[in-house]
């Protein structure tokens, strides 16, 4: 499958979904409805780490996409996402200057390796 999704830790607070060529949006949000039935399996609050450093080039209409990847998919789900390895020119736009875009709804994080990521998804689960 070219969008996969696991726990990404024993305590089950993140998930990391991996897009790796070929791939396209449909083939995402697919994963990501698929992804929330894990949800239903705890009780408690679940990050989400999108890893998308496996994308040469991202599908068509990635800016649309990309803002909507921190709705929430499941009740256990706040509205947020940490995003590994999305390429600058569409961060940019996005406020990836900062590192980061919010459209008072959602909140995306935009991260080079996976230690600024679990440092991120740390500091929410720990309510900061």
């Amino acid at each position: 499958m070219p969008v996969e999704f696991a726990w990404d830790n024993d305590e089950k607070t993140v998930v990391r979904v991996v897009a790796t060529m070929p791939w396209n949006w449909n083939d995402f949000h697919k994963a990501m409805r698929r992804a929330s039935f894990l949800l239903d399996t705890v009780q408690h609050d679940v990050d989400l780490l999108i890893d998308l450093r496996q994308s040469v080039k991202l599908p068509a209409g990635a800016l649309g996409h990309i803002r909507s990847l921190g709705a929430a998919i499941h009740p256990n789900n706040p509205d947020r996402a940490a995003i590994l390895g999305l390429d600058k020119s569409i961060a940019g736009p996005l406020g990836g200057d900062e590192g980061s875009y919010s459209d008072g709804t959602r909140l995306l994080r935009f991260v080079d390796t996976d230690e600024e990521a679990r440092a991120i998804l740390e500091q929410w689960q720990a309510g900061e």
